[in-house]
């Protein structure tokens, strides 16, 4: 179906691919917007990465980052809902769940290099770089989303101590379940919507989207930026509230958990990239 797909849209004549190609991004970006799910320059890079996946990948591409986005935003608002009603308590993030341009590049920048790379050399590595990627922000969004439901408090992956519920670098038994979940799952489809790819090669995309969840938890404890709340006593990722600076407790001021996500992602894109040089993919 996707190949059929593929056939007919770029059959068609020039300019008429590339014409239709960003008349379904706009849509696309325009209802992601009006859904808030993406503020206006979240909308304008995802329109920018979609056309540029869609254009080198075809929709075997596209639809798999469309499930990313799809699912991300589902589990999200499922998870919030649980937990408004469960009056759970959380630290204060520094962004909601709708996404800016910073998150949008944070979790579809290497996909999107990677995108670029399978057009212009046609080497199944670069399919298995943005398989890795889209995995890796897939699987760290369900590991957090999902970890937050969990029965039992999270600890530090670095001290094995309690934490408070939302704070990065911290771990439970429920979000690592569900990371790798949910990179198999985009391995798996990554598997039966590309042609020419191997069961080996998928096998890599899913552990090192699931690897790349793990590094993203240890980056989170180890080194972004965390500020103590003096109202709640709690961490916060905000550096400032009600217009005061907030006293900086560990990591590094300019790491934030947009940082953290792109540093995690880039790991599992140049990993797949190493991991494929070395074995000749």
């Amino acid at each position: 179906m996707i190949r059929f797909l593929d056939e007919k849209l770029f059959s068609l004549q020039w300019p008429w691919p590339l014409v239709i190609i960003i008349g379904a991004m706009v849509l696309f970006a325009i209802a992601a917007y009006l859904k808030k799910s993406l503020d206006l320059g979240g909308a304008a890079g995802a329109f920018v990465m979609g056309v540029s996946v869609l254009w080198s990948t075809g929709f075997a591409g596209f639809l798999l980052l469309l499930l990313f986005f799809v699912s991300s935003n589902v589990v999200g608002k499922i998870s919030k809902h649980i937990r408004t009603r469960g009056k759970m308590v959380e630290i204060s993030e520094k962004k909601g769940h709708t996404r800016d341009v910073m998150q949008v590049l944070a979790n579809g920048l290497m996909a999107t290099i990677a995108a670029l790379m399978w057009l212009l050399t046609s080497k199944n590595i670069a399919l298995v770089m943005f398989g890795a990627a889209v995995a890796e922000a897939t699987a760290d969004t369900f590991a957090g989303e999902i970890g937050r439901l969990s029965s039992r408090d999270p600890v530090s992956i670095l001290t094995l101590k309690p934490v408070p519920r939302g704070v990065s670098g911290g771990v439970t038994v429920l979000g690592m379940v569900a990371a790798m979940g949910a990179s198999v799952c985009i391995a798996a489809c990554w598997c039966l919507w590309f042609s020419g790819v191997t069961v080996y090669q998928g096998l890599l995309v899913g552990l090192l989207g699931f690897a790349g969840a793990v590094v993203d938890s240890y980056l989170g404890a180890g080194v972004q930026a965390m500020y103590l709340d003096p109202d709640t006593g709690l961490p916060s990722e905000k550096e400032e509230k009600d217009g005061r600076k907030l006293e900086l407790v560990r990591g590094i001021r300019w790491i934030d958990n947009d940082m953290v996500n792109l540093m995690s992602n880039v790991f599992s894109a140049v990993f797949a990239l190493g991991m494929g040089l070395l074995i000749g993919g």
